[in-house]
């Protein structure tokens, strides 16, 4: 296949590398010293061992159409590179996207927090967008080179549910990449269940600067994190997707992932914008929309906020 990967990234230079192991065609779109290094190849180490695999490596989305296009950029950057992935999309292009939170798509009307001037949904059309929830801890340690931490699974499916033989294509393809894909017939609950989980840790981590474990272990910030989680379960609730599970065992589960540093730790540390209105910004928006009270997600989003904007 003809797959074109935009974002180039932890997690898209995973997938762009397995992808070009497997002997698909890669290119990847970049720019500055990531384009310069990818020239050279795109390195991958994983279980030990580090390989080098050849892509193609470009600063616009030239040449033909796609069959695959892969964008694993940040959230806030989606809008721009949706508008340079155009050229690669033609009518029988599959779009992947791979942000963290709630994408533009999710509920009926369009969401301010995420796609405020309509330009995501102009530059990518939505009968050809998959949805996706990544669940992998993948870091970038060169400009062209990605370590896997641990990959656990990559869900796929139609954004309006049901089971498609697409879907199930797209699962074969990464699957016999040897990127562990499922297909999920409910993926907007797939989204909502990974975002319960991870919009009150990622920010709170970022806003302390300390590692997950740490987060879980201070006793006071319990009732705070778990008031932050009943209001999106009551959001997910009001939207078709519900939560089963109690706030405690997730954090349960959380806990055994031990010390790591979230996306949004990460992004601090390295001087980066924070994915604030998508993790935290759009659950509030439709909480607000819906008439649901969520004022720890209030505070949490004012929080989050005049970090990223007291960074600029």
């Amino acid at each position: 296949m003809r797959v074109g990967v935009a974002g180039v990234g932890a997690i898209g230079g995973w997938l762009a590398a397995r992808l070009a192991l497997a002997g698909h065609q890669v290119t990847c779109l970049a720019r500055g010293a990531t384009l310069e290094a990818l020239r050279s190849g795109l390195s991958l180490r994983e279980g030990g061992t580090d390989r080098q695999f050849g892509v193609e490596a470009s600063d616009t989305a030239a040449g033909p159409p796609r069959d695959l296009v892969i964008i694993a950029t940040k959230a806030m950057a989606l809008a721009d590179v949706a508008e340079m992935v155009q050229p690669w999309v033609g009518p029988a292009t599959l779009i992947l996207p791979l942000q963290n939170g709630v994408p533009w798509w999710f509920v009926d009307r369009p969401l301010a927090a995420v796609d405020p001037d309509g330009r995501v949904a102009a530059a990518l059309p939505m009968p050809q967008v998959m949805g996706a929830v990544v669940h992998a801890a993948c870091k970038r340690v060169g400009a062209a080179a990605v370590e896997v931490v641990r990959a656990d699974r990559l869900l796929l499916g139609e954004p309006g549910g049901g089971p498609s033989e697409r879907v199930q294509e797209l699962v074969s393809l990464f699957a016999d990449a040897g990127i562990p894909a499922e297909a999920s017939v409910e993926i907007r609950k797939a989204i909502w269940y990974k975002l319960w989980g991870n919009m009150t840790i990622n920010p709170l981590s970022a806003l302390t600067r300390v590692t997950a474990d740490r987060l879980l272990g201070e006793a006071g910030l319990k009732p705070f994190i778990l008031s932050a989680m009943a209001e999106a379960a009551a959001i997910g609730a009001a939207i078709g997707c519900p939560i089963t599970e109690s706030g405690v065992d997730r954090m349960g589960v959380t806990a055994k992932l031990g010390a790591f540093k979230t996306s949004m730790l990460q992004d601090v540390e390295a001087g980066r914008p924070l994915e604030a209105e998508a993790l935290v910004g759009a659950p509030r928006e439709i909480a607000h929309r819906n008439g649901i009270p969520c004022p720890s997600i209030d505070a949490l989003y004012g929080m989050i906020r005049l970090l990223d904007s007291s960074r600029q």
